[in-house]
Order: structure tokens, then C-alpha cells, then sequence
């Protein structure tokens, strides 16, 4: 079913943007269309933020109901648009931590003198997770009469992992090279864990680095700017009587748009750090999908509170 909406539309039919978000629903295992899963995911967003503006602005009688609608929306329509990537990330993580087990298996069975066939067939049936999914398909291509290079590459093709596509590459080489298989996963095999330890022990000595920009852009940052609203807000009560009447109005008006900036900026700030912790831990911007969401809604909610506890205190 994929794509088929969007073949419809002439302005979409040739977003590769779309068609990669169609793969990652695909490794996720959403049977939905890709343009009608981000359509349900704008208007249930929608529907959200309208609801939180009614319920906190109407109901509650927040004066803030305009920017926890804009929030709930925001916060919504990244997860929502965001989780098929999550699962594709977290099958992917499965794969790649199982691969050099599955590799290791193949190699013993091969130095047994069994065929590609039947070292396939060993993983397939094995306890590999998502990867024994993946044999299988591999195998049926096999059945179906396709080659054992074609098969195989049908495996790279459908996991979206840079590790899973340089193995076959070099399986697929070395097959058609006449090199002893057997060896070369091996040693294939030896790398990937390698290089998998490399990518935990990254995110490892990373954590003190995340948290420190957690603590910085979701809690401590957001706080100082819940004070200084509540400040500003208190000098404008304390001129009142005092000062003309003009003068009395460009200072609310003037408050009104220094607590739409620290807004503004608050946004820009969690999607800065986000992104940064995204790059530190993950090494690509584009996984920083994982963390804006949750930084987003921690960061105005402390603001939030912030402001309501320093009026509390100050008495305004």
C-alpha cells in the first residue's frame, strides 16, 4: 500500500523524502500509507492543541492556554510522525546486535561443509529477533529461484543500516571473488561486534555530557526565564498609579512580548540542544527527533511552574 496516495498527488509523487519515511514504516511495520499516516498525524495534532487551548484557557482560565495548545501541538505531531522512526531505529539496533552471532553461526556451519542454502537456513531458525525475519525472506527469495547474491542483497535493502549494507557488500564481493566465505564472516563478524561495542561504549562516556545539557536546557535555563517573567511582571504592578497611563500600557505590551521572545527562544533552545545531544551521542542531527519532544515539554512546563511558584513568593 505504500505510496499509492501519494502516485496520485503530481507535487508528491517524486519526494524521495517521502519515499524514505514509507521504508521506515515499512521496517516498522505500519500497514498504513505514508502521506495518510502523516495526514491522521497533523490533524489528530490539531485536534489536540485546540483541545488543551479550550481546556486550559476556558476552562482552567490559564491565560497560557494559546501556547500550551501550540506545545501539545508541536510535542504531538513529533512523536507521532516521529515513532515509526523510533521502532525502524529500534529493530535496526536488534539487527545490528545479532548480526555478528548470526555471522559467526553461518562461518561454523560453512567450515562444516554445509551449503550457502543451509547456512541460511541454520540463522533462520535460530533466536536472532528481527534478523530471523530478515533470513527468511532471504531464503523465500532463494526458493523463488533468485541467486544467492540477489537474495542476499535483498536483506541490505530492506534494513536501513549502514553495518548490515557494508556486510553484504563484502559477503556479496567476496562470493563472487571465490574467497573462502567461511573466514571472511569471521573476520566480518569480529568487526561488526567491534564496532557495535564502539558505538555503546560512545554513548557510555557520553551520559555525564547529556545529562549536564538536559539539566542546562530543560530544567535550569527554563527556570531563570519562569523568575525573570515573574520579575517583569512585578515591576509593571509596582508602576501602577505611579506612572502615566501611556507609559503604563507600552510596559504591559512591552511584558507581553519579552514572554513571547523567552517562549520563542525556549523553543529554539531545546531544539538546539536536542540536536547537540543527538550529534554527541547518536553522531547524526537528524536523530534528534528522540530527544525534542520530551526537552520541549519539560522545558515549558518548568518554565511554567517557575513563574506560578516565584509569584507565589514574591506576591504578584
Amino acid at each position: 500500500m505504500a505510496l499509492r496516495l501519494v502516485e496520485k498527488i503530481p507535487l508528491l509523487k517524486n519526494s524521495e523524502m517521502l519515499k524514505k519515511y514509507a521504508r521506515l514504516l515499512k521496517g516498522a511495520e505500519f500497514k498504513i500509507d505514508a502521506f495518510l499516516w502523516i495526514l491522521l498525524s497533523i490533524l489528530i495534532s490539531i485536534a489536540a492543541g485546540i483541545a488543551t487551548w479550550f481546556v486550559v484557557g476556558n476552562i482552567f482560565k490559564f491565560d497560557q492556554g494559546i501556547q500550551f495548545g501550540i506545545l501539545i501541538f508541536i510535542v504531538l505531531i513529533d512523536l507521532l510522525i516521529g515513532y515509526p522512526y523510533l521502532k525502524a531505529k529500534q529493530r535496526i539496533d536488534q539487527i545490528e546486535e545479532a548480526l555478528p552471532d548470526a555471522l559467526r553461526q553461518m562461518a561454523d556451519t560453512l567450515k562444516a561443509g554445509g551449503t550457502y542454502e543451509y547456512a541460511l537456513r541454520e540463522v533462520a531458525v535460530s533466536e536472532y529477533g528481527p534478523l530471523k525475519k530478515e533470513m527468511n525472506e532471504v531464503l523465500r527469495k532463494l526458493e523463488e529461484g533468485e541467486n544467492f547474491e540477489n537474495a542476499l542483497k535483498s536483506l541490505s535493502e530492506n534494513v536501513d543500516s549502514r553495518l548490515v549494507q557494508r556486510t553484504v557488500t563484502i559477503i556479496v564481493d567476496s562470493v563472487r571473488a571465490g574467497a573462502g566465505l567461511a573466514a571472511v564472516l569471521e573476520k566480518i563478524a569480529e568487526d561488526v561486534r567491534e564496532e557495535h561495542r564502539i558505538s555503546k561504549e560512545r554513548k557510555t562516556r557520553t551520559v555525564m555530557q547529556a545529562i549536564f545539557m538536559f539539566v542546562s536546557g530543560a530544567l535550569v535555563a527554563p527556570m531563570i526565564f519562569g523568575f525573570v517573567s515573574t520579575i517583569s511582571q512585578l515591576l509593571i504592578t509596582a508602576s501602577q498609579g505611579i506612572a502615566p497611563a501611556d507609559v503604563q500600557a507600552n510596559a504591559e505590551e512591552a511584558s507581553i512580548w519579552i514572554n513571547l521572545s523567552i517562549q520563542g527562544f525556549l523553543l529554539i533552545e531545546t531544539l538546539a540542544t536536542s540536536a547537540m545531544i543527538a550529534i554527541m551521542r547518536e553522531g547524526k542531527i537528524t536523530k534528534s527527533i528522540i530527544y525534542f519532544p520530551v526537552l520541549l515539554f519539560i522545558a515549558y512546563l518548568t518554565y511554567v511552574l517557575a513563574g506560578i511558584v516565584s509569584a507565589i513568593i514574591v506576591g504578584v
